[in-house]
């Protein structure tokens, strides 16, 4: 159920009122971080979701909430820090109406698999990505690593 709420966030902030993107399998491998920090972000998502759907905070300050959570619980690093920039750029361009529902969602995706791509080649990887891990969960793609 917790997995649900955090897609609606991703759907909110990405794309406002629309449907997430499909669940994960239960069959898929578990995230290269701890499943404890993935768990705890989609639970921030969570709950930053209801704050975006009832019009209290808009989709960029959600984002900006959810990486000074990220920054607390899993702490800075290369990969993760680079996604969260081309989340909030997207997100951006997604609340000023500069991009539509499925152009955002299709750069947020894009991006993934581009990281998934570079990232065995990527050398000295740092700590672990959790919060590019939450990302990959939320669009059903595997967690990095794998």
């Amino acid at each position: 159920m917790r997995t649900r709420y955090a897609f609606a966030l991703i759907a909110l902030m990405l794309a406002g009122c629309s449907t997430p993107p499909p669940l994960p399998s239960a069959r898929e491998k578990p995230a290269a971080a701890p499943q404890g920090k993935v768990d705890l972000l989609l639970r921030e998502a969570n709950r930053l979701a209801g704050l975006v759907k009832t019009g209290e905070i808009g989709r960029v300050e959600a984002a900006d909430r959810l990486n000074a959570y990220r920054l607390k619980i899993a702490g800075s690093n290369a990969i993760d820090d680079a996604s969260f920039a081309r989340y909030r750029r997207i997100t951006v361009e997604r609340e000023a109406g500069r991009l539509d529902q499925n152009e955002a969602q299709a750069r947020m995706e894009s991006y993934l698999r581009d990281t998934l791509r570079k990232y065995p080649r990527l050398p000295g990887k740092g700590a672990e990505p959790a919060f590019t891990d939450f990302l990959l969960k939320v669009y059903s793609l595997p967690p990095l690593g794998y």
